[in-house]
């Protein structure tokens, strides 16, 4: 059996490389031109140069979103981005548009691979986009492994799916409520996440609200449990959802999906309840397989969502192992030396530490320490750059 692709969600050059050091194969990351997270930090093109020789150093490969619906307005500008992207020549672009994707077969080499957001279900769909020059599809979200299955054994092309990360309760995107209720396009970029709120549940008669309630709002995707089954189908790529989440986030996901697909690889013991509960850990909005099981319905929905729901907190990032001052970290979250920490290394193992000493940046010792702030601590052999310091929850 070909073992799969693991892509992950890079939304800053930090994520990329926390990504790539904790197992992904590949990164998928936006620019400054029509990617579908206007708000994540996304990269200039210098970073993109920095992220692709990062990549080919590592023997990873790095993909480029251009997954926006292109309007007439969009197409002079993505001309030039194009023309530059060929001089840096990243691994793939990832296209929605038929003709964003001519186009970028005209004025490029680089692969190209169809977007989730083209809603490719079928062999014929497939068949279509192959036709227009695509290498890989990343078919809908809706479409299950054993159809991706048939339409892996009848046409020969690369094909991804999403196996983590939120859910969209639209079609595979395709959503305008964002639109008409905050002029935002959902399609280019803008979305609020219209479906995660609350809505009233009017009385038209007497004009008092009945119920407020959650009607739209889709559990997070976990499909840990059906690796097994993915790789078995030949699927290529396994995708993981989320360019704006954290680095925790990123680092857990990557973290465990990596091991789970390794482990399959070689294994038939089912480990199933240890990975998920790895990835239970790490905030979310409880869980679905999706579409990969079977087709969506009601139990895909959290109509009662009360909030987030999670094991750990994300306390931060390891910037630098310095020769005498020790291990440099950022710090995302207030912590005391006291509280029940752990590093998730970059092999997948977790270690407990207790942290005796801590300084901050004037060499001063601290108890306490504040969000947003370096800090230093001894020095560990075991702990390298880009790991991630966490707190568990009692």
């Amino acid at each position: 059996m070909k073992k799969p692709e693991l892509l992950a969600p890079a939304g800053n050059p930090e994520k990329l490389k926390i990504a790539y050091a904790h197992g992904a194969d590949a990164c998928y990351i936006g620019g400054t031109v029509f990617g579908l997270r206007k708000f994540a930090d996304n990269f200039s093109v210098s970073e993109i140069q920095a992220a692709i020789d990062h990549a080919n150093t590592h023997n990873k490969k790095l993909y480029i979103v251009l997954n926006g619906f292109a309007h007439n307005e969009d197409i002079e500008a993505l001309k030039p981005y194009l023309e530059t992207m060929e001089k840096l020549h990243p691994h793939g672009f990832i296209i929605s548009d038929m003709g964003v994707m001519q186009l970028a077969k005209r004025l490029t080499t680089i692969d190209l691979h169809t977007s989730t957001q083209a809603s490719v279900t079928n062999i014929y769909g497939c068949e279509l986009w192959k036709n227009a020059g695509a290498k890989r599809i990343i078919l809908a979200r809706e479409v299950s492994i054993a159809d991706c299955k048939k339409i892996k054994e009848k046409l020969d092309i690369e094909l991804e799916v999403f196996v983590h990360g939120a859910m969209c309760a639209s079609y595979s995107g395709k959503c305008v409520i964002s639109n008409y209720t905050s002029g935002r396009d959902s399609n280019r970029g803008g979305c609020i996440q219209s479906c995660r709120h609350t809505y009233d549940i009017l009385d038209e008669t007497t004009k008092t609200i009945e119920d407020t309630t959650h009607i739209m709002n889709a559990k997070d995707l976990m499909a840990v449990s059906l690796i097994p089954q993915l790789i078995e189908s030949g699927i290529d790529s396994l995708k993981i959802e989320g360019r704006m989440k954290s680095n925790l986030y990123v680092a857990n996901a990557v973290s465990v999906y990596r091991q789970a697909i390794d482990y399959y690889m070689e294994n038939t013991l089912d480990q199933t309840q240890k990975f998920e509960t790895e990835l239970k850990k790490v905030s979310n909005r409880t869980f679905s397989t999706g579409g990969l099981d079977h087709r969506p319905a009601v139990e895909s929905i959290h109509y009662d969502f009360a909030g987030y729901t999670k094991g750990i907190d994300f306390i931060g990032t390891v910037k630098d192992i310095h020769p005498k001052k020790g291990i440099i970290l950022e710090i995302k979250s207030p912590f005391q030396k006291t509280d029940p920490l752990e590093f998730l290394c970059q092999n997948g193992t977790l270690r407990p530490i207790q942290l005796d000493t801590i300084w901050n940046m004037a060499d001063e010792e601290i108890e306490t320490v504040n969000q947003n702030t370096l800090i230093r601590i001894p020095a560990n052999k075991t702990i390298k750059p880009y790991d991630i310091l966490r707190r568990k929850i009692s």
